[in-house]
């Protein structure tokens, strides 16, 4: 049999065995953002994402081994899964027992199994669709915890606050943890090695092998196990959002960043489109989830190590490197990541970056290697982010639901430009938060950033969302800016005078310039005169489209703001990597 023929061979009997598959088991872990902020403190929060990677990516697949030849696995990881099987009743038998995983190794943890039998002529990007609709419909998922009767002798958690007390720990302070947290203490005491205490202490990361053994190769502690030995260094981790506060310029305060993938449901009926066969589809669905899963985990863990500023030293056991970013989840097309403030903007750009780049090469090797007939997004995948630089002490769930908002309006930007060019690209918007308060970021931006008159001008004191060549613009802006020789204060003044009536605005800015003139500061070719007289064509606001004469933008409002949190030019080329 020649090489033709078994291609043929193979590629038949693979149709054929997915065809005999005609039940889908869909696996969505709900509320995954609740079960990882139950507990303001880091400790838990990562035990509550190496527990979830721990059962998605291992454990499930752990069971679907009983079920041998009856069972094709599609995709286990991110949270999800996707699972064919040959009968109804290995599909129930094969949910049940993932349910029951779940609540006894979570306690409170929420997972929908949906049971898809596949309809007549129906296409297989179809029906994972459909059953990927019914788990988000679904109230299976919801896991109620058991009512106990109150009374004085019952303590509640001093993690979560919300359950009642099991035991006591001495670790970190005296802690008294619920079963749920207590379960995530448990877990992320796995990630570290058993050495001597150093400066640092003892918390030291185990190694790739060891960590692709106990949880898998495609864990996000794994990865960043990996390239880390590469460098021949053994990683600190940070033991609480303080310690990421106090490696942050200024100090006590860090960004918060949440990535999610563009358009992803329309890559999947690409994919469909692509591969209207099943073997070549199902080939396809699997390559596409690998894919993401893998360019997320290693652009994050590439951005970090690019730009944020780490401690090194050497022992008699070896090199040792502590990093203050903690990946709070990274799988799927998800990202959520806490970094030191003035890190933010650029890990963020270089992850958004590097995950469409990535997503595009291993397209490229998997095609090479036949795992992929052929590509399904050519230019790549794009990401959108949301970025929230707050204090350390802001609660962490609040910056998770602030970030998500504002990586939804960068979404929405990046598919409209989609509409007006012919490549996608991914975005970002950020917000700076001095003080807390209720208020969406878009009622904010709509009341305090938006300016209309009657002659139907409306002046938009913000350009944000922005692309990453937009903020690396403005980061540059910034830096250039951050010269001794342009005065702080006078750049800081323009800020309170943009939120003014329109008029006066103008007025004031104008005043402020001519000051600059009077004084020298404002040298022609210096980075002021380019800001205040070449970029700012209507000082200081400026015209982005020069068509539309009716929409105002000004970049001041986010240049201030980023000031005090973006590195000078000297500091970022010190970077270690």
């Amino acid at each position: 049999m020649d090489e033709r023929q078994k291609r043929e061979y193979w590629t038949e009997a693979s149709m054929n065995a997915t065809i005999a598959m005609r039940f889908l088991v869909v696996i969505e872990t709900q509320k995954v953002k609740s079960y990882l902020f139950t507990s303001p403190f880091m400790r838990e929060t990562r035990g509550a994402s190496v527990l979830l990677d721990l059962l998605n990516r291992k454990e499930t697949k752990e069971i679907l081994k009983e079920f041998g030849t009856t069972s094709e696995e599609i995709y286990l990881g991110g949270g999800s899964g996707r699972v064919l099987f040959k009968n109804k009743h290995d599909a129930e038998k094969f949910k049940k027992e993932v349910l029951e995983l779940y609540r006894r190794e979570t306690i409170n943890a929420r997972v929908s199994v949906e049971i898809v039998e596949r309809i007549n002529d129906e296409s297989f990007t179809e029906w994972v669709s459909r059953g990927v609709m019914m788990t988000r419909q679904s109230k299976l998922g919801r896991v109620e915890g058991v009512p106990v009767l109150a009374g004085r002798w019952i303590r509640p958690c001093t993690s979560c606050g919300s359950e009642p007390a099991e035991r006591m720990l001495s670790e970190h302070g005296e802690h008294r943890l619920c079963r749920a947290c207590s379960l995530k203490r448990e877990k992320v005491n796995g990630l570290y090695k058993e050495i001597k205490p150093t400066k640092m202490g003892n918390k030291v990361l185990k190694s790739s092998s060891e960590l692709g053994t106990k949880y898998t190769d495609n864990f996000i502690f794994s990865t960043l196990a990996k390239y880390n030995e590469e460098a021949d260094c053994q990683v600190f981790l940070p033991q609480d959002f303080d310690d990421i506060g106090q490696s942050s310029m200024p100090s006590n305060y860090m960004g918060f960043i949440y990535a999610d993938g563009n358009r992803m449901g329309e890559t999947i009926k690409e994919i469909g489109r692509l591969f209207p066969k099943d073997e070549d589809a199902t080939r396809a669905y699997k390559a596409f989830s690998e894919i993401v899963d893998q360019a997320t985990r290693e652009a994050a863990v590439e951005a970090v190590l690019n730009v944020v500023n780490f401690e090194e030293w050497k022992t008699a056991d070896g090199m040792y490197r502590s990093i203050p970013a903690e990946f709070i989840m990274a799988g799927g097309d998800d990202l959520m990541l806490a970094v030191p403030s003035h890190n933010a903007m650029d890990v963020a750009v270089l992850f958004i970056e590097g995950f469409q780049e990535k997503t595009k090469k291993l397209q490229k090797d998997y095609v090479e290697n036949r795992k992929l007939p052929e590509r399904f997004a050519k230019e790549g995948i794009t990401t959108s982010a949301g970025v929230v630089i707050a204090h350390t002490n802001y609660p962490i769930n609040d910056l998770m639901t602030l970030a998500g908002e504002l990586m939804k309006i960068a979404k929405k930007k990046s598919a409209e430009l989609l509409s007006t060019q012919e490549y996608e690209t991914g975005t970002l918007d950020f917000l700076v938060l001095t003080e807390s308060g209720s208020e969406s970021v878009k009622q904010r931006r709509d009341r305090e950033y938006t300016k209309q008159r009657n002659s139907g001008l409306e002046v938009k004191l913000t350009e944000r969302p922005y692309t990453p060549a937009e903020v690396r613009w403005l980061l540059n802006t910034i830096r250039d800016l951050k010269d001794p020789k342009v005065p702080r204060s006078k750049l800081k003044a323009l800020y309170p005078v943009l939120f003014q009536s329109l008029p006066q605005a103008q007025f004031d800015a104008l005043r402020i310039r001519e000051r600059l003139k009077t004084t020298g500061d404002l040298e022609e070719n210096s980075p002021l005169y380019q800001l205040c007289m070449k970029d700012l064509s209507i000082f200081p606001f400026r015209q982005p489209d020069q068509k539309d004469d009716k929409h105002w933008t000004t970049p001041l409002t986010e240049i201030i703001e980023l000031y005090d949190f973006t590195q000078t030019r000297k500091d970022r080329e010190a970077c270690p990597i």
